[in-house]
């Protein structure tokens, strides 16, 4: 079956979501975020893309550029290429770790820019994770000052200054941008209690110290797990697991 080709817009601004394969995680830890936003601030100079958003979550990124039109597709692979390199290297695994083709939408007037805006930033309030203005790894500019890389003087001309803006973000809705993320945010609340329930049943500080197990306690365990409730490919999506191996367990 072939692929629908990518629509592009007039305007070349583009919101992205970069999912990790069968919704598990690409970030672990904090190192693997600060070496994320460096990719991405490397490749946005790099390919001559503007950057007004961006938001990283567990097992998903949100970003909002423009001049996407000419540079969006090779901008893309070298960040995913680059950081995947990083990431298997690191936690010593191999294969994909992004889920097929990146998913975008074309922005095509200034009020969907806003509503868009206000949907990635508000991403972590949305997960219960925290106050979207104290989140610490997105693009909110107002109190996290460092990236230089973002084109803060086009978003404040949309919005006409920091006030409206603030206001604007403040603001309670149910906004849902991009038919395909609906149940994300299901996916990301669910698993992250999963995630602490795994750790305190095997005392394991963090998720990824999973993997570490001894083969075959792994499997007992991977065994356990399915027997009380847990579905193969939340066990995959949680641990970075392949699907096949817990579901032959």
């Amino acid at each position: 079956m072939s692929r629908k080709p990518r629509f592009y817009g007039e305007t070349g601004i583009y919101h992205i979501i970069l999912r990790g394969n069968n919704y598990q995680n690409i970030f672990y830890d904090d190192e693997d975020r600060k070496v994320f936003i460096n990719r991405l601030r490397k490749y946005v100079k790099i390919k001559q893309i503007e950057l007004y958003a961006f938001c990283l979550m567990d097992n998903h990124v949100h970003l909002l550029i423009g001049n996407g039109n000419d540079f969006m597709p090779d901008f893309i692979k070298r960040l995913l290429c680059s950081y995947v390199y990083y990431f298997n290297h690191k936690y010593e695994r191999c294969g994909h770790l992004f889920q097929g083709r990146y998913k975008s939408e074309a922005i095509e007037n200034v009020e969907y820019f806003k509503t868009v805006y206000r949907y990635i930033l508000q991403n972590p309030e949305k997960a219960r994770i925290c106050a979207w203005k104290n989140y610490k790894w997105s693009s909110y500019f107002l109190e996290y000052k460092k990236y230089n890389f973002l084109n803060e003087e086009y978003v404040l001309s949309i919005f006409e200054g920091k006030t409206v803006l603030e206001s604007f973000l403040t603001y309670d809705n149910s906004d849902l941008c991009m038919e395909y993320y609906t149940d994300s945010i299901n996916y990301l609340y669910y698993d992250e209690l999963k995630i602490q329930f795994i750790k305190k049943l095997f005392k394991i500080q963090k998720i990824q110290d999973f993997i570490q197990f001894e083969p075959e306690d792994r499997k007992s365990k991977i065994k356990f797990l399915k027997k009380i409730g847990f579905s193969v490919n939340q066990i995959s999506r949680i641990t970075g697991i392949e699907r096949l191996i817990v579901k032959k367990a």
